[in-house]
């Protein structure tokens, strides 16, 4: 159940940050790279806090299992990196041309976060 709720989660954020981004860059042309990365972060994010959160046990007393507990260390790690590897690539000028860097962006962000939520998704169906 939480699998299909995070994925329930991500497929809504990204259309409505997708929508969102289609729309900034048609009216804001010159507008901050950054700001479509960001549109890219939030659309995966509420579905990978979904699935991570869940991974907590639900009593005090359980051992939580070995894989879920990694899953839950491995998760924010492969977040965290993916975060600074992608936004390296949006600061550098040269890397973000103007021919669909709305796009490109956002896709860097979703990027960020996908491996992250993967992960999380994983701890769940093997723990």
């Amino acid at each position: 159940m939480v699998i299909l709720v995070s994925v329930l989660a991500g497929a809504i954020g990204m259309l409505v940050t997708y929508a969102t981004m289609t729309l900034g860059a048609a009216a804001h042309a010159g507008r901050d790279p950054h700001w479509y990365w960001v549109l890219g972060l939030v659309g995966l994010m509420p579905a990978w806090l979904i699935a991570f959160v869940s991974l907590l046990p639900t009593t005090t007393d359980g051992r939580v299992p070995l894989l879920s507990a990694a899953a839950w260390i491995l998760s924010p790690a492969a977040g965290l990196i993916g975060v600074i590897a992608t936004e390296t690539v949006i600061r550098e000028p040269a890397r973000v041309t103007h021919d669909g860097s709305a796009r490109r962006c956002w896709v860097l962000g979703a990027v960020a976060v996908g491996p992250a939520w993967v992960i999380a998704i994983l701890g769940h169906v093997v723990g």
